[in-house]
C-alpha cells in the first residue's frame, strides 16, 4: 500500500497575524507597498480597495528621523487589516508633525512613530501630560479625541475636566497622553504625588456631542 505524504502544517491565522506584525515583516509589507505607489498598471490594480481591507497611512519616500510630515510624504492606501503593525494611523497626521523614527518608502505609519510633541499640532497654548490608569480596559476603550475628567485617587476630587485625549495606550502600562494647559498639568502631577500609594489616577470618558 502506497502511503501519502503528509502535508506539511500550515500556521495557523492567530500564528500567521503575530509573525506578520513583526519589525522584519514590517519591512517587507513597506517593501510592497513602495511598489504599488509609482505610475502605471501594478499601481491601477493593487491600489483599489479590496473586501475586508481597511486604511491605512503609508510613507510615500523614505524619511529621516525629525522629518517634518507634508501632504506630500504620505498617502492612504488600504491594506488587508492582518498585516498591519499595532497602532496604524487610519488618517494622515496632523501636517507639521514629526518622526521619531526613520520610516522606509512605503512603510505604514504608527502613532508611535511620531513625536510625542507632534500630538499638540494645531493646538494652542496646552502642553502633553501621561497619565497612567489602573485598568488596561479604561486605555483600550478611550480614542484619541475623547473627552476625560480625571479624579484624585484619594479623595475623588475632579483634578481635570475635559482634557483632549491625545494618544491612548494599553499595554503592560496602560496610560493616556492628554492635552492640558500648564495649570492643570501642575494639577495632575500634585494629585499623583498625594498618593503615598502612588496609585494612578481614575478617569471618567465624557459623552460625544450628539448634535441634539
Amino acid at each position: 500500500m502506497t502511503r501519502r505524504a503528509a502535508r506539511p502544517a500550515t500556521p495557523s491565522r492567530r500564528g500567521l497575524t503575530r509573525f506578520l506584525r513583526r519589525p522584519v515583516l514590517r519591512r517587507w509589507l513597506a517593501a510592497v507597498l513602495a511598489a504599488t505607489t509609482v505610475g502605471g498598471s501594478l499601481h491601477l490594480v493593487l491600489g483599489r480597495p479590496q473586501p475586508g481591507e481597511v486604511p491605512a497611512v503609508v510613507a510615500v519616500r523614505t524619511l529621516p528621523v525629525g522629518a517634518t510630515l507634508t501632504a506630500r510624504d504620505t498617502q492612504l492606501r488600504h491594506v488587508p487589516p492582518d498585516v498591519l503593525p499595532e497602532g496604524h494611523l487610519a488618517e494622515p497626521p496632523a501636517e507639521g508633525s514629526s518622526l521619531a523614527v526613520p520610516l522606509q518608502a512605503g512603510e505604514v505609519l504608527t502613532a508611535a512613530d511620531l513625536r510625542t510633541s507632534s500630538l499638540l499640532a494645531g493646538l494652542d497654548d496646552v502642553v502633553a501630560v501621561y497619565l497612567p490608569v489602573a485598568d488596561a480596559a479604561v486605555a483600550g476603550a478611550t480614542l484619541a479625541g475623547d473627552r476625560i475628567d480625571v479624579h484624585s485617587p484619594v479623595d475623588g476630587s475632579t483634578v481635570a475636566s475635559e482634557a483632549l485625549v491625545l494618544r491612548a495606550g494599553a499595554g503592560e502600562e496602560p496610560g493616556l497622553w492628554v492635552a492640558v494647559d500648564e495649570r492643570t498639568a501642575s494639577e495632575l502631577a500634585a494629585a499623583r504625588g498625594a498618593d503615598p500609594l502612588g496609585a494612578a489616577l481614575l478617569v471618567a470618558v465624557r459623552a460625544g456631542d450628539t448634535g441634539g
